[in-house]
């Protein structure tokens, strides 16, 4: 007689198990409301004269105009992308980064090739950026030696044994290692960068900003306070 198959025993799901379906399911609806509220933001641009957006998102929504813009940037980003299907592994502030260029186009593949597999929340978007930094390089050079044919005599053997037979050879120290790589001064040169290129613009031109009078005096102080240090 053919022995009956064993058949698995069902997995026993635990709370924490049950807790963490639905905490993903969540993080997979706050992306998805974030990609719709652009969606629509965009839509009602369309229905508006030039520059009317802002007056009209006071008037109807308490929503700042920088807040709307990155929901309008984050839709866009995504509609240009190839990882829609993945999305949903994007923490919303990994997403505003992405959409708003504040990684190099070898940071961004691997995070967009990174929520193939998994969540990427800012620690871990952080932590692949400091894995593709350059690495420290602590090794020395080997000496090049050439042994440039057979012993040619008594000359080279006096030189091999008064190097024998001599005190040892001074040993340079070690080259001091590089430090690591600081992204926050990184991100910064690159802002500076970017003003020091508008700066030749008229200033009216950047009226429109969607930052604050107060977010530019805030920006100010802090330039104000590394020209202090730098000069300090």
């Amino acid at each position: 007689m053919k022995k009956a198959k064993k058949t698995k025993a069902p997995i026993q799901k635990t709370a924490l198990d049950r807790v963490t379906a639905r905490l993903r399911t969540a993080l997979r609806r706050e992306i998805t409301n974030i990609i719709e509220i652009g969606k629509l933001l965009i839509e009602s641009r369309k229905h508006l004269q030039h520059g009317e957006w802002q007056a009209w998102l006071a008037e109807n929504f308490d929503l700042s105009y920088r807040t709307a813009h990155r929901y309008v940037s984050a839709a866009e980003y995504l509609a240009k992308s190839d990882t829609v299907a993945h999305f949903a592994n994007l923490s919303p502030t990994v997403l505003y980064a992405l959409a708003e260029g504040h990684y190099n186009e070898q940071e961004q593949a691997a995070i967009l090739a990174a929520i193939r597999e998994r969540r990427v929340d800012e620690d871990a978007a952080w932590a692949i950026c400091e894995k593709l930094a350059p690495a420290d390089d602590d090794a020395d050079d080997a000496a090049d030696t050439d042994d440039g044919g057979e012993d040619d005599g008594a000359v080279e053997d006096a030189d091999i044994s008064a190097i024998l037979d001599g005190p040892p050879p001074a040993v340079p120290p070690p080259a001091p290692n590089p430090p690591p790589t600081d992204f926050a001064l990184r991100d910064f040169d690159q802002a500076i960068g970017t003003l020091n290129r508008l700066k030749t613009k008229p200033s009216t031109q950047f009226a429109q900003t969607i930052h604050s009078a107060d977010d530019l005096e805030s920006i100010e102080a802090f330039i104000r306070a590394v020209m202090k240090a730098r000069r300090q």
